[in-house]
């Protein structure tokens, strides 16, 4: 994490956090305003989410109040540490919908100052949104999951053409194990992109050995089917000058016999 980055965060992080404290401390001036939007929160929640999640959202404005405060505080805390930055900014994103909406509805105010300063805030609030936004897809510079799920997948189909050559310019008997070692190929690909789609440093190394394993595999494979094969050609070859052999002298025999 850069000092930019790191210094950034942390302004950005500081509103939440102090907002979320005051808000926690004290409930009661915001409980007011953010009754309405509780009022048809609460009862769509209750109805259309898990039984689960639906047990454990309050049904009392001034602890909705206090548990949004607290998401400020932790996903602020998250964000400024950097640990779990992006989880954190996404909560904090959360958080801020249902303030925003309870304490600035700009279009409901009749007084023209009342409407601009609402107004302001709700900008305000949307500009929040979008930078706090911007931190939850933040990678550091490093490419996005998707996208390295995506190169494992092609350096894997890769890889596999690559032994589908080499094996195709063996023996008869390598031509048909061809598939199953690409198969093979392709079983440990697929193990390698879903540790990449999981991807953590630990998970990425162990990736690595799976994928290392499985071209071990292939070759010793390979090498074991050739090696069948030249015997298989090599059995054969003798038992036709067997066969040879056994002609030759049945057609002498003949022959003194006439």
């Amino acid at each position: 994490m850069t000092l930019l980055r790191a210094g950034a965060r942390t302004m950005l992080a500081s509103y939440f956090i102090v907002n979320g404290v005051k808000t926690v401390r004290n409930p009661d001036p915001l409980v007011p305003a953010a009754e309405p939007v509780a009022d048809r929160v609460v009862p769509l929640v209750k109805k259309y989410a898990p039984q689960q999640v639906a047990a454990v959202v309050p049904e009392n404005t001034a602890s909705l109040v206090r548990a949004n405060g607290a998401a400020q505080i932790v996903g602020g805390l998250a964000l400024a540490s950097g640990k779990g930055r992006r989880l954190g900014a996404l909560m904090l994103a959360g958080s801020l919908v249902p303030s925003t909406l309870a304490r600035h509805p700009f279009w409901s105010r009749t007084d023209p100052d009342e409407r601009a300063l609402d107004r302001s805030q709700f900008l305000k609030n949307v500009s929040l949104l979008g930078s706090v936004l911007l931190a939850a897809g933040d990678t550091e510079g490093k490419p996005s999951l998707a996208y390295r799920a995506q190169k494992g997948g092609r350096s894997i189909a890769k890889e596999t053409r690559k032994a589908r050559k080499s094996l195709a310019k063996g023996t008869s008997g390598l031509a048909k194990s061809t598939t199953g070692v690409a198969d093979e190929a392709l079983a440990g690909g697929a193990a390698l992109v879903g540790a990449v789609v999981a991807s953590s440093r630990a998970a990425k190394k162990k990736a690595a050995k799976e994928l290392k394993h499985a071209r071990k595999l292939a070759a010793k494979d390979a090498a074991q089917r050739g090696e069948a094969a030249e015997k298989a050609a090599k059995k054969a070859k003798k038992d036709q000058g067997k066969q040879e052999k056994t002609r030759r002298r049945n057609k002498h025999i003949r022959r003194g016999e006439n």
